[in-house]
């Protein structure tokens, strides 16, 4: 079995080491903190759906890309 690290090492040795590779990435900036882009908050943003993010603190919704909200 392939070995593997971080958030892709339960895949093993499936679906190649470029696709885990870039998975992994953006599943890291995805759970980063985030600050929130009208009262600059950290750590406050969750995702809604893919692309609706929203702040537990100054609860605003707004739209952007589907895995990071700035």
């Amino acid at each position: 079995m392939a070995k593997g690290s971080g958030v892709s090492k339960r895949f093993g040795a499936r679906y190649g080491f470029t696709l885990r590779k870039k998975w992994e990435k953006v599943m890291i900036r995805r759970y980063d903190e985030h600050e929130c882009p009208y009262c600059k908050s950290k750590g406050k943003i969750i995702r809604i759906s893919s692309g609706i993010w929203t702040c537990k603190k100054c609860n605003n919704v707004w739209a952007g890309p589907a895995y990071t909200p700035t």
